[in-house]
């Protein structure tokens, strides 16, 4: 008696450790009631399930019982990108009822919501289906959920739970999330043909993804810069945002808001690494007409050397970042950048000029 005490005592953590696989994880749980017809197993222990497949972080907050239900499942390094989130929160929104195999999810149109077992009766809650379009029309689009990639079709699928991976910036869900708001007939003019009505329908959610995450990291005059310049950005492709937080905002960096244009790249999604790898002289296009961003200190440099663009340093990466934008953070507003010969030096109007000349400009 004491030994069969001692298997059911263990019986747990064998399911913890040892099993890897999909088919592994199904047969641990066949087996915990190998009489019972599949149709009549009790609901899962969705904790369990879900730390056996490497999702340690969000195995704590599953609580609910997992039947006939598709999961998002985030990755534990994705969890800690958004360090003001409710992980319960997050699991419920990324969870849906009904199941939702990989091939289903490729049939179904760009832009399709899917209501999340997040909302309440008052407050409908989905995530946004979307697709990349490959170069190469033989590839298969990646498929993203929220504006988090889909990185592990089908890790878990049984035929009553599905489980799939995503990886990317999380952010909560918009109370807007369910609507399919009317289109402004508003454009920017330098890209006036260049969105559809899709992407500017999953511009929307980007924006107020970004908008979300940009508030809970204490960036709130950007994400209100962003509400008030919502039908212009929202015609953009993507974009890359460098950022004063609301303190330098408040502080010496009042100019940012009357040059925020200068300080978007529209159309190019920078993410840390591909914006570290740029070389000194590199140029951006901004918003702001006729107005370009020149990287004056390359990355790579470590913490005594870090990038700097218009002379500014960046002082962190990626502090939102989803399918269509990234923002990153910089000491201060850009000042203007032109060439001269004579190296460094500001003018009256606090421009900065660079040498050696170029035809750049």
């Amino acid at each position: 008696m004491a030994t069969l005490l001692q298997i059911l005592f263990l019986l747990p953590s064998i399911i913890i450790i040892f099993p890897t696989t999909t088919a592994a994880v199904t047969t641990a749980y066949s087996n915990l009631s190998p009489s019972m017809p599949e149709d009549q197993l009790p609901p899962y222990n969705l904790s369990t399930l879900l730390y056996t497949l490497g999702f340690h972080d969000l195995s704590v907050a599953a609580t609910f019982p997992a039947n006939s239900t598709t999961i998002f499942s985030p990755t534990d390094e994705s969890l800690r990108s958004c360090r003001y989130c409710s992980t319960s929160l997050l699991l419920l929104e990324h969870s849906v009822s009904g199941l939702y195999p990989y091939h289903l999810l490729r049939s179904l149109t760009f832009g399709t919501k899917i209501e999340t077992l997040a909302s309440t009766a008052t407050t409908p809650l989905c995530l946004t289906l979307t697709k990349s379009t490959p170069k190469n029309p033989a590839t298969d689009p990646t498929l993203f959920v929220g504006g988090v990639e889909i990185t592990r079709p089908d890790l878990f699928n049984d035929g009553n739970v599905i489980i799939h991976g995503i990886q990317g910036y999380l952010a909560h869900l918009s109370p807007f999330s369910c609507q399919i708001e009317r289109m402004t007939s508003l454009t920017f003019p330098s890209q006036r043909t260049s969105a559809s009505p899709s992407t500017i329908s999953i511009m929307r959610e980007f924006l107020k993804d970004a908008m979300t995450g940009l508030r809970m990291n204490e960036y709130t005059v950007l994400a209100l810069l962003l509400q008030e310049n919502f039908d212009q950005l929202m015609q953009l492709n993507s974009m890359t945002i460098f950022a004063v937080d609301d303190a330098g905002v408040f502080g010496d960096g009042h100019t940012y808001v009357s040059n925020f244009r200068f300080h978007i790249v529209p159309n190019q999604r920078l993410t840390a690494s591909e914006l570290l790898n740029l070389p000194v002289d590199s140029v951006l296009q901004t918003m702001e007409p006729g107005e370009r961003l020149r990287v004056t200190v390359a990355g790579g440099g470590g913490p005594m050397s870090p990038m700097r663009i218009n002379n500014v340093k960046i002082t962190v990466t990626n502090i939102v970042f989803n399918e269509g934008i990234v923002v990153h953070g910089i000491g201060a507003p850009f000042p203007r950048v032109h060439l001269t010969t004579m190296g460094f030096m500001a003018d009256r109007t606090d421009t900065v000029y660079l040498g050696p000349a170029a035809d750049d400009y």
